[in-house]
């Protein structure tokens, strides 16, 4: 083999050495994972809203907060506006929203032990989560 053709061929193992190096996203922090499902409430598929999974400090978790945006009945962390979620005690927050003008139509907040994997969490919101008004005030 010539010098110039082993020459070339050690620039393109290194250029491709770096290209894969760069590709490789850094991580650092608690692992985390998608979590995906349907939503309802009263029984009926939440058409739009957000999921805010928040570690349970009361119980020793700790990490980064997940996000997921509700959709037609459906939420997915791994969604280009979710994010992923770490494992363990965890409060889970909706807020869903519905109706023609995007009211508030719900707020409900839960504890659950998720696990150390991806997986699928269906989520029922009670009636009694409704977003009621507060009373008027009595003149």
């Amino acid at each position: 083999m010539n010098i110039s053709i082993r020459h070339g061929v050690a620039w393109s193992v290194l250029v491709l050495l770096g290209a894969d190096l760069v590709g490789c996203e850094m991580k650092s922090g608690p692992p985390t994972y998608k979590l995906s499902g349907a939503i309802t409430f009263d029984g009926q598929p939440i058409p739009k809203g957000m999921i805010v999974f928040t570690p349970d400090s009361s119980k020793g978790n700790s990490g980064p907060q997940g996000v997921a945006m509700i959709t037609d009945g459906k939420y997915d962390t791994s969604t280009a506006n979710g994010s992923g979620v770490g494992s363990g005690p965890t409060i889970v927050r909706v807020m869903g929203e519905g109706g023609a003008e995007s009211k508030l139509i719900c707020e409900y907040e839960y504890s659950v032990d998720l696990p150390p994997q991806d997986s699928e969490l269906p989520i029922s919101v009670p009636a009694t989560a409704a977003n009621r008004k507060p009373p008027s005030p009595e003149i």
